[in-house]
């Protein structure tokens, strides 16, 4: 009885520190966006808080893998600890993908009014996906975590404004803000794809259903 006890403590302390990481992953996007739109001297505090954040992501995962190996278990338990295997993972390329951000905000290249206000309202967007996800993988919340994949659909259509504006762009400085927005934009999509994944996984651990899971394969 007591290993059962310490196996559902352990098991507790991993959701809450699987959301630790989870926030590092938050405060990287949200200061990889704000470098983006209007202060790029915050892109090198994110480049350099990657290595921390990946070095709890490497300890929870080893943890998990522990606990798997330990105690063998089964049903919601082995769903549970497979679940924060993805979502750790999920909020590890998060954060993979804000430095991308954040050395795109590095380059030299010509600024754009309106091709940082959609990048701007991507970042809001791909932010607010990313404290929700938060949110539901944390409070367990089947409800939450089942409305991210509908929001993603905004963020997709800003997307897609951006790079029918960057086609039209011309004269000299066009072909590298075309270069460097796109790439900011497309990881911009990517936190977002990731933050709906985590809503997924954690609809698959409260039900047990496989059908939870379509954005892994689309």
């Amino acid at each position: 009885m007591q290993g059962r006890v310490q196996f559902g403590e352990a098991m507790e302390a991993l959701r809450v520190d699987v959301d630790v990481l989870g926030g590092m992953a938050q405060q990287a996007v949200s200061a990889a966006v704000a470098a983006l739109v209007d202060d790029r001297t915050r892109a090198a505090a994110v480049i350099e808080g990657d290595d921390r954040l990946d070095a709890l992501f490497v300890a929870l995962e080893e943890r998990a893998y522990s606990l798997i190996a330990q105690q063998a278990p089964v049903a919601r338990d082995l769903r549970f600890l497979m679940a924060a295997l993805r979502v750790m993972a999920d909020f590890e390329k998060m954060g993979d993908r804000a430095v991308a951000v954040a050395k795109t905000c590095q380059q030299e290249w010509q600024r754009e009014s309106r091709t940082i206000r959609l990048l701007g309202r991507m970042g809001d967007l791909a932010l607010a996906l990313v404290v929700d996800a938060r949110r539901a993988w944390l409070d367990q919340d089947l409800v939450l975590a089942t409305t991210l994949s509908g929001r993603d659909a905004a963020l997709d259509t800003c997307y897609r404004a951006l790079v029918a504006h960057l086609l039209v762009q011309t004269g000299p400085f066009a072909s590298s803000l075309a270069l460097h927005a796109h790439a900011a934009g497309r990881n911009l999509e990517r936190i977002a794809d990731h933050a709906v994944m985590i809503g997924e996984r954690v609809g698959y651990l409260l039900t047990g259903d496989p059908s939870a899971l379509e954005a892994e394969i689309r």
